[in-house]
């Protein structure tokens, strides 16, 4: 999945990012400043850039240069996860939902079916939404159907509202 490199600022938080990419949030402003004035426009501009030309783009070190590089991939899908789609989607478009909801880290078809039968059957959907309302409307909807399933957790949902985001708002 490639994005505009502004996706950065909202895909680099706190709340929505493994503690590991914590010590970059301080750079992401200046790295997105910084790269943007350079001509990279996209994550895929940026994935190869050499330790050198990340440190003079903001970062201190060639460690955290290597630490960028891998929060720009972290959201990609493997393709192998698509496999089980067939497998678990009633019909084509229960599959073309899945096909879009499975770009969201750790969704497979539990997660996916959920979302979409709560209402959150699209990339723009879940990235309008607010935490609070689709964990309100997962919960709702568990609850009516009386599913053994449990809600998305809070970092879990803001996790996906971030990739969201960056593959709707700031997609190329």
């Amino acid at each position: 999945m490639d994005y505009k490199i502004e996706a950065i600022r909202v895909l680099l938080k706190e709340d929505c990012v493994l503690q590991r990419y914590f010590p970059l949030i301080r750079y992401k402003e200046a790295l997105v400043q910084n790269l943007s004035a350079n001509g990279f426009r996209t994550k895929s501009d940026c994935v190869v850039l050499s330790d050198e030309d990340l440190i003079a783009m903001g970062l201190p070190s060639g460690e955290l240069a290597a630490l960028f590089r891998s929060f720009l991939t972290l959201y990609d899908a493997k393709a192998g996860k698509f496999r089980d789609i067939e497998n678990f989607a009633e019909n084509e478009a229960e599959a073309a939902a899945f096909r879009e909801l499975y770009l969201l880290p750790g969704v497979k078809a539990v997660r996916a079916k959920l979302y979409r039968d709560a209402g959150y059957g699209t990339l723009g959907r879940i990235a309008s939404a607010s935490p609070e309302q689709i964990i309100r409307d997962t919960s709702s909807f568990i609850l009516q159907r009386g599913l053994d399933l449990k809600a998305p957790l809070p970092k879990e949902v803001r996790t996906h509202i971030a990739v969201a985001a960056a593959l709707t708002v700031y997609a190329i």
